[in-house]
């Protein structure tokens, strides 16, 4: 688009009054101060794209552990629930054995320790 506003001034200048050859030199000023502007912009966002993603990895990596945490604490949930409608204790020890391991992954999503 600026190639094409520089040609008309050239056309333009030929026979054409020097206002509107100033108004066309205007507008190219205008169309650099823009870039120039974008361009700053640009920089900008990419920086604060870049935060973003490594937030997101952040996360991320949490993710899994406590996944892997709300699968245990259900299934102790579940062992626990089943235990108590059977009244059988090996079934309870189960249950508190499973929860267990799912706040070891709870604590895990907290600390990354593995």
């Amino acid at each position: 688009m600026k190639e094409n506003i520089e040609l008309k001034i050239l056309e333009l200048s030929r026979g054409t009054a020097k206002e509107t050859v100033g108004r066309y030199q205007e507008k190219i000023s205008d169309y650099k101060k823009k870039i120039e502007k974008y361009e700053q912009e640009k920089t900008e966002i990419q920086a604060k794209a870049k935060q973003l993603e490594e937030m997101r990895d952040e996360a991320q990596k949490h993710s899994k552990s406590f996944g892997m945490a709300i699968i245990f604490l259900q299934i102790a949930i579940l062992l626990s629930s089943i235990s108590g409608l059977l009244k059988k204790k090996p079934v309870w020890y189960g249950g508190l054995a499973t929860g267990v391991i799912g706040l070891f992954f709870f604590m895990d999503g907290f600390l990354l320790m593995l």
